[in-house]
This record gives structure tokens, sequence and C-alpha cells, in this order.
């Protein structure tokens, strides 16, 4: 693929595992420098029949993204008919949303808070910060679930190999929990929780002292 500006050359030397020493070299600083990058004209669909419509689909697309970012393209092709009259396959919404600047990128999930929360939570941060708590006497502990199990979304094999892309996955993996806080006098020591150790009261004291 040509590269359009000096940012896909040096996405590209990261790609192929170059160090950051490797990429800001001299010589690779001169062949950016005075590199002709290719103009690329602009992606316009040819199916799209009425052009006054690239614009509005363009935006729709993104706009869909940004609400929702696991929007189906089945669902696109739908939208875009039933609202811009447009007959749009599949190839070319993912060549539109190509042109838009997204990527497929795995996903990352975070904490999700419930909506009756927030404004409480919020209040209560706000409220410390105000009057200048350090926390000084609270220890702050989170744990994490580590398993014997392969969890990657993604596979690399060669076109055909159907025997490469299934992965084993154990029912009742091995697995264990790593216990840790942080408190103004520094972080605890880690603790590994295995698999049936039933953690009361009396074992959390421990932990934590």
């Amino acid at each position: 693929m040509a590269e359009r500006t000096w940012k896909d050359k040096v996405i590209a030397w990261g790609d192929q595992g170059l160090s950051y020493q490797a990429i800001i070299s001299k010589s690779r600083v001169w062949h950016i420098i005075n590199k002709d990058y290719d103009q690329l004209k602009a992606y316009i669909p040819s199916s799209i029949l009425n052009k006054d419509n690239i614009k509005p689909i363009f935006d729709h697309i993104l706009d869909s993204y940004l609400d929702d970012t696991q929007k189906k393209v089945v669902e696109l092709v739908k939208e875009i008919k039933e609202k811009f009259n447009e007959n749009l396959s599949v190839s070319v919404i993912k060549r539109i949303r190509k042109e838009l600047g997204l990527i497929k990128s795995l996903t990352r999930y975070g904490h999700s808070v419930r909506l009756a929360n927030r404004a409480p939570r919020i209040a209560f941060c706000q409220f410390h910060l105000d009057k200048g708590t350090m926390f000084t006497a609270h220890c702050f502990t989170d744990e994490s679930m580590v398993q014997v199990n392969s969890k990657g979304r993604f596979v690399f094999v060669r076109r055909g190999d159907a025997y490469r892309r299934v992965l084993p996955r154990h029912k009742h993996p091995a697995c264990l929990m790593i216990w840790g806080g942080i408190s103004w006098n520094g972080a605890t020591p880690l603790v590994i929780i295995r698999r049936g150790t039933k953690v009361d009261g009396g074992v959390y004291q421990t932990m934590i002292h």
C-alpha cells in the first residue's frame, strides 16, 4: 500500500519490529525528510449513485462507530439503504471505514459504574479533593484471576490451515488469584490464593496485616 505521510512509514518500520532507536537513526530520518510521498486521491465509491450522498454517508458511518465501536457492517448496509436509498456492499463500507481512519483493534474492558451510582461517586471524590484528604490510614486492594488457558481473540495461520485455527480450551483450567494492596506506607506483599482456598474474615485480616 502506498504511503500517504511520513507517519505511515514510521508505522511500517514499527510493524517490522524496529526499535525506537533504530527508527530515529540518522539514515531513516534523512529518508523521511527527502522522500516524496504519494498523494492518493480520496476514495469515492462509484456505487453511490447520488454523489450528494457521499459526505452524508461517510458522516453516518463515522458517527455510527463513534456511538458503537462494535457496529456490524450488515446493519450499516441496511441503515444506508433505508436512509439514503443507496445499495452499498459490505466491502464498500469496509473500504469507507478504512478511509475514515477506523482500524481494527482488540477490545479492552474497564469497570462499569451504574448511572445511579455515578453522581454519588463523583460527589464523594470531589468532597475529598476539596478537603485535601490524603488517605494516610487507608489501604486500597485489588485482585486478579490468572488462568492457564488461551484467551486471544485472533490467530495468525496460513490460508486453509483449519487445524491450527482451533486452540484447546480446558473446561476447568488451573487458576489462582493474586491479591495485593497499596497504602500511604507503600505496597503490600503479593498474596497468591489457590483454587479451593476459603478466604474468610480471619484469612483476609492476615493478608492485610
